[in-house]
């Protein structure tokens, strides 16, 4: 990838349609199980909330369907239960991702439950993306990482991940901004 090179941010009103459909469907259903801090780094109102915003895009700039990234993106740090080095906190997500799964016999098939399955139990330790999920969900959790301790190309799988992690991080929270203006979007999550 050229250093130059512009990668257009996808449309506002398809981000917005799939994040509306996280924040009213999948939501609730996850801060009834949550167990993060409601007020650290990795809150659900925060950093879960950007981590779906920003796999929708990602998503999306493959030509995906966002949706089982949505899902991956909601459930993938529901069972933290502080801030700090846990690489157990996928794994223990996995039963209420399950359980809320349920509830969405309609919206995904078994191949999608998969693959949200494999993408949340190793977002934190896994290094061998094997589905675009995985992709999308390591991508937009690791982006924020990029702007707090500085850019490495090898921890991305995506094109366009890899232009967001490494451009200043100012410039993607005016788009996250344009999308849903009454949010609070920061770096830091």
């Amino acid at each position: 990838m050229s250093e130059n090179k512009f990668i257009k941010n996808p449309n506002p009103d398809i981000v917005k349609k799939y994040f509306n459909f996280y924040m009213q469907k999948i939501f609730p259903h996850v801060e009834q199980y949550a167990t993060q801090n409601p007020n650290g780094c990795h809150a659900l109102d925060k950093h879960t909330s950007a981590v779906v915003f920003r796999g929708i895009d990602y998503a999306l700039s493959l030509n995906e369907n966002p949706l089982p990234v949505v899902f991956a993106g909601a459930f993938h740090d529901m069972a933290r239960t502080h801030d700090g080095f846990d690489c157990e906190h996928g794994k223990n997500a996995v039963p209420y991702a399950k359980k809320i799964m349920k509830l969405f016999p309609d919206v995904l098939d078994f191949n999608q439950q998969s693959n949200i399955i494999y993408a949340i139990e190793n977002h934190t330790t896994g290094t061998n993306a094997m589905d675009y999920v995985s992709k999308c969900l390591w991508d937009a959790d690791r982006t924020r990482l990029s702007w707090i301790y500085g850019f490495e190309s090898k921890f991305f799988n995506t094109e366009r991940a890899k232009y967001v992690a490494s451009h200043p991080h100012e410039n993607y929270i005016k788009f996250q901004q344009k999308c849903f203006p009454k949010l609070f979007w920061s770096y830091e999550y």
